[in-house]
């Protein structure tokens, strides 16, 4: 049985980790910063599509079929 062993810092803990942490930072917020008009122009178009598809997703079960196979009843619930 081998066992290695790190003689260096982890990744977590390293210079490229926290250079790496810092440029996601300053892209993230130049991105934000630069382009909110966009972004803002497109909210409702998104709230819009979101709706229709949580509908579609939510009503799903609803399908007109041909009848033959009844749904059965849900737990305490009369015929």
């Amino acid at each position: 049985m081998t066992t290695s062993h790190r003689t260096g810092p982890r990744f977590s803990r390293s210079r490229w980790f926290l250079g790496s942490l810092v440029f996601l930072a300053v892209s993230i917020y130049m991105l934000l910063t630069e382009h909110r008009g966009h972004y803002l122009a497109a909210l409702p178009l998104v709230l819009l599509a979101t709706c229709v598809i949580a509908h579609v997703l939510m009503h799903r079960h609803a399908v007109p079929g041909d009848g033959s196979k009844a749904n059965p009843p849900y737990p305490g619930e009369r015929k």
